[in-house]
């Protein structure tokens, strides 16, 4: 060969070399053709599914496109549990899950890639969680069960399903204890676990971020069960789970600051919202740290602009003393207690005089508002106590008075009730600010009278929903609530009668989502329950779809299944 041929042959196979090197380096599909809009799944595994008396060390499971390495481990569970992780060999579409120890003899394991899987080309994600299932045996366990996630989203979440072998049932941590058994949710939140050992279960739902099969605490979202799982083999459980993710809280409460706004004001600034509400003054106990004279306490309100901030309002007036302030029993709202022996926090007592007057934190309606639904009441917030007084006069646009009535529905907030008004009318709400009086130092509000104006709408332009809770608790109240969905969502709830049935009037159009629970504890709020140690959730369900809601037109007959524990 001769020189100049030497050199092209040599080029020639150092390019071909660079292209082989740089095809092992790196995971690319093929490139071309139309937008990638198909999700990836599993065409084939190897062994197939349902395999007894396997031997091997290694597990092939082939996509029918490329995907994401990491995000296939992220989604990979291998159940039970290996002592010493597998190792991943890629090939084109397909991967190899090596084992480096032998599997255990006799025993059904159970592989799941779950929703997490998303392809290389567009990102598109998993559908349905795969399973495969084999046995080093002569059999596979066949127990099974399934349930719901509902979440934002309720894709891709882990379901950790421990077996509650004796004594396991009070010890059980998932931010220690890894699980038996996991699967991921599916797209719509389903999931089903198959081909289990018999025996008791408690399943968690956890967004496993940390992809470290571990539940860490306020930093992952969680589903905590209401009961436990019996799986009989060859038998489904007769219950199924369902789960409402939320972010737990585990810190406590706590007073970020105490101080003194005049003779007669102190405020309470906490780091977050404290339960119950209004403060029982029962809690609060404000005293001359010299003398040890307790203070007379009036009354509790929110502070005015101050977030998780409360203003306490005191009997008699202050010295230029030091006192000190200690509150015990209130919770936030995920139920963790303020400290079980709070210190006393001190501050300097004031001798300022109190010589603000009330201001007006919310007022329903606002100036120049258009579409007042005809029939609502009218609402005004302010920042203190007040001496209820014959305030407020309302008139159409012919001068012509409306009926009022007043009702103090806390000592801080009036709700003002009236006759239905006429749609597509104009209406003016008089306030004379100087009826309304501090009932710590008798000021008026104001030394004017506030007018507004505002606009009805058509008296039946919002739309309803109705239907009934189905349940076996009889007895407790149930709670419904609907979210608009929209970029300023808002939530309106009812609660159910003896019959279990709700109705809910005058929404505005738009797609809403409905859920209800039990409200067991009678404190107003949904309880998510706590994993360690185990509190259960109040009973809770949802329907899944949206609902349409239009203008003068009701949606009846939707029936919410809330969940009170297992099927018998």
């Amino acid at each position: 060969m001769s020189g100049p041929d030497r050199k092209h042959a040599s080029f020639l196979l150092a390019a071909l070399l660079a292209f082989i090197l740089a095809g092992c380096a790196s995971q690319r599909p093929p490139e071309g053709g139309p937008p990638d809009t198909e999700p990836p799944f599993v065409v084939e595994t190897d062994p197939a599914d349902g395999t007894v008396f396997f031997t091997g060390q290694e597990v092939t499971i082939e996509f029918n496109e490329y995907v994401q390495r990491q995000s296939f481990q992220d989604a990979v569970h291998i159940s039970p549990l290996l002592e010493v992780p597998p190792n991943y060999e890629w090939s084109g579409s397909s991967v190899t899950i090596v084992f480096p120890e032998p599997l255990l003899e006799d025993r059904t394991y159970v592989i799941t890639v779950g929703t997490k899987v998303r392809d290389l080309r567009a990102g598109n994600a998993m559908k349905e969680t795969m399973h495969l299932a084999f046995a080093t045996g002569d059999s596979l366990d066949n127990g099974s069960f399934s349930g719901t996630v509902f979440g934002d989203p309720p894709s891709g979440v882990s379901l950790f399903a421990y077996l509650l072998s004796p004594g396991r049932s009070d010890t059980l941590d998932p931010a220690e204890d890894r699980p038996d058994y996991a699967v991921q949710s599916s797209e719509d939140g389903s999931f089903h676990f198959f081909n289990l050992a018999p025996g008791d279960y408690r399943v968690f739902a956890v967004r496993d971020k940390s992809n470290d099969m571990l539940y860490n605490a306020e930093q992952e979202e969680i589903g905590i069960p209401d009961h436990d799982m019996i799986v009989e083999d060859s038998l489904s459980a007769s219950s199924a789970l369902r789960f409402y993710m939320h972010a737990d809280d585990t810190t406590r409460p706590a007073i970020q600051r105490v101080e003194a706004i005049n003779e007669r004001i102190v405020r309470v600034k906490f780091n977050e919202t404290v339960y119950p509400q209004p403060l029982p003054l029962r809690h609060v106990h404000i005293s001359d740290s010299a003398s040890g004279e307790q203070l007379p306490l009036i009354s509790t309100v929110p502070s005015a602009g101050e977030r998780f901030g409360w203003d306490f309002l005191l009997g008699t007036a202050m010295k230029e003393a030091t006192y000190v302030v200690v509150i015990d029993s209130l919770a936030d709202g995920a139920g963790n207690l303020m400290s079980d022996s709070p210190a006393p926090e001190s501050f300097t007592g004031s001798v300022l005089p109190d010589t603000a007057r009330p201001l007006i934190t919310e007022q329903i309606p606002a100036d120049r508002a258009k579409n007042v639904v005809p029939d609502s009441s009218f609402r005004f917030s302010f920042d203190r106590p007040l001496l209820l007084g014959p305030a407020f006069s309302l008139t159409d646009s012919t001068g012509a008075k409306v009926e009022l009535t007043l009702r103090q529905e806390t000592r801080t907030d009036i709700v003002i009730l009236h006759p239905a008004l006429m749609p597509e009318a104009s209406y003016s709400l008089c306030f004379d600010m100087r009826e309304m009086r501090d009932s710590l130092n008798g000021r008026g509000v104001g030394d004017s009278t506030l007018c507004i104006t505002f606009t009805t709408g058509v008296s039946d332009q919002g739309g309803t929903l109705s239907g009934s809770i189905k349940t076996q608790d009889s007895s407790a109240a149930v709670v419904v609530r609907a979210r608009e969905i929209s970029r300023q969502p808002k939530v309106r709830s009812v609660r159910t009668d003896s019959s279990k049935t709700f109705r809910m009037e005058g929404l505005q159009e738009g797609k809403y989502l409905l859920d209800a629970y039990i409200d067991s504890n009678g404190n107003g709020r949904y309880d998510f329950g706590k994993a360690f140690p185990l509190q259960k959730p109040e009973p809770y369900g949802a329907i899944r779809d949206t609902l349409r809601v239009r203008a003068r037109w009701e949606t009846n007959g939707i029936i919410i299944p809330v969940q009170t524990g297992p099927t018998p």
